[in-house]
C-alpha cells in the first residue's frame, strides 16, 4: 500500500496538477491575438494546409460577470465565451444527405501568457467515395497577455 501512495505521490510531482488547462480564470485580462485561416481543396486527412490563406489581428478582452466568462465587444456590451462547451464537445459531425461535415476544436494553454484556439474541418460530399476530402480548413488563432 505505501508503495501504491508513493508511486502516487511521485507521479504527481512529475507531472504536476495540470496546470495547462485554460481555465476562465486565466483567460480574464486583455490579450493580442493573431487569427489565421487555412483551407485545402481535395487532399488527404495527413496532408498539411499550406500558407494561410487570411489573418487578421486584434484585442481581445475576457471577464467574469456571475461566475460566467465574458468577451466585452467594441461596443461594451458582452457575449459569453463558453471554454466548458469546447472541452465538453471537441468534436462534431452532422451528417446531411449529400455530405458529411465534421470537425475539432481545441483550446489550451502554450504558457501562463499565451494560448491558442484551433478549429479543423472537414467537408466531404457523400458521393465522394474516395479518401480525398473535397473541402478541408483550419482556423488558428494564438493569444498572448498584455501587461
Amino acid at each position: 500500500m505505501k508503495r501504491i501512495v508513493l508511486l502516487g505521490l511521485a507521479c504527481f510531482a512529475l507531472y504536476g496538477c495540470g496546470d495547462d488547462k485554460v481555465t476562465k480564470e486565466y483567460l480574464v485580462g486583455d490579450w493580442r491575438c493573431n487569427w489565421e485561416s487555412f483551407e485545402r481543396m481535395d487532399s488527404g486527412r495527413e496532408e498539411s494546409y499550406g500558407e494561410a490563406i487570411d489573418r487578421a489581428e486584434y484585442i481581445r478582452t475576457l471577464k467574469i460577470v456571475d461566475d460566467k466568462l465574458y468577451t466585452v465587444l467594441d461596443n461594451g456590451e458582452l457575449e459569453l465565451y463558453d471554454i466548458d462547451k469546447i472541452y465538453n464537445n471537441p468534436t462534431h459531425e452532422f451528417l446531411e444527405k449529400d455530405h458529411t461535415f465534421s470537425g475539432t476544436q481545441k483550446l489550451e494553454k502554450i504558457n501562463n501568457d499565451k494560448y491558442q484556439f484551433v478549429i479543423a474541418s472537414d467537408f466531404k460530399k457523400n458521393s465522394n467515395k474516395t479518401n480525398v476530402i473535397d473541402i478541408r480548413n483550419k482556423e488558428v488563432t494564438i493569444c498572448t497577455r498584455i501587461k
